[in-house]
């Protein structure tokens, strides 16, 4: 699903009001994207024991990506979370283990997402704007939490679903990585996967040859009016309902 082609929220654009765009950052207006064939690149459930070697390879390619972290792991490992910062990828809350978010409580809730936006902060000098629920499971609390905390929910348009252990070939994750890839698209994947940290050398070689640009979800989101607790994109058919309090 390319990003330019979904019809924007008329909604007041918040996640950029404490630090400036990436497109401000460049000293232009203009999304980057607006000119540039650009993918988004995500990868779930680190910093973990690969998460060194994949920054390598994003490096050898001048590839930007996003990395939604989860707390324990940012607890575990601050360096390596201070590196993918350092090495100017974007971070996203990925919640503070992998529950299922529809089955907790509210308050429990509102506890996994701050703990670990906190933590983020605390580790990395920077609050994460981008949310990632564990296995894209959201309802009425999770969305009310995630505006709470200024954070945007990004399930990922499109996945290699290395999660899948049948999958776990380095071959097959290369194949489905270019089979899904496409303008505008945000590509879920797990860093923690060692096949697919394997697979990206060739998958952007591939893709950099196809001439597509590397960007973190933020700078594909530009010129987008959207606002903290929305989902991106609108997803229909995921459970909506409220959290038991």
């Amino acid at each position: 699903m390319a990003v330019r082609r979904l019809i924007p929220l008329a909604v007041a654009c918040a996640l950029a009001a404490a630090a400036a765009t990436p497109a401000q950052a460049r000293g232009t207006d203009e999304p980057y994207c607006a000119t540039h064939k650009c993918i988004a690149l995500t990868f779930d459930d680190g910093p973990g024991p690969y998460l060194q070697t994949l920054l390598k390879t994003l490096s050898e390619y001048k590839a930007k990506a996003t990395f939604f972290v989860i707390g324990t792991e940012v607890k575990k490992h601050p360096k390596l979370t201070q590196l993918i910062a350092k090495s100017g990828h974007e971070i996203g809350n990925h919640s503070w283990d992998a529950s299922y978010l529809t089955s907790l409580k509210y308050d429990q809730i509102n506890k996994k997402i701050g703990d670990t936006q906190r933590l983020i902060q605390k580790t990395t000098g920077k609050a994460p704007k981008l949310f990632r629920a564990p296995g894209g499971l959201r309802n009425g609390g999770v969305e009310e939490i995630t505006a709470k905390f200024g954070l945007l929910q990004v399930p990922g348009t499109t996945a290699t679903k290395d999660y899948i252990k049948d999958y776990r070939d380095v071959d097959l994750l290369t194949t489905r990585a270019l089979d899904v890839a496409g303008e505008g698209e945000v590509v879920l994947m797990h860093e923690t996967v060692k096949e697919t940290v394997e697979s990206m050398p060739e998958v952007l070689q591939v893709l950099t040859a196809e001439g597509y640009s590397f960007v973190t979800v933020s700078t594909l989101l530009e010129g987008q009016e959207l606002t903290p607790g929305q989902v991106y994109p609108d997803q229909p058919g995921v459970e909506t309902t409220t959290a038991v309090d």
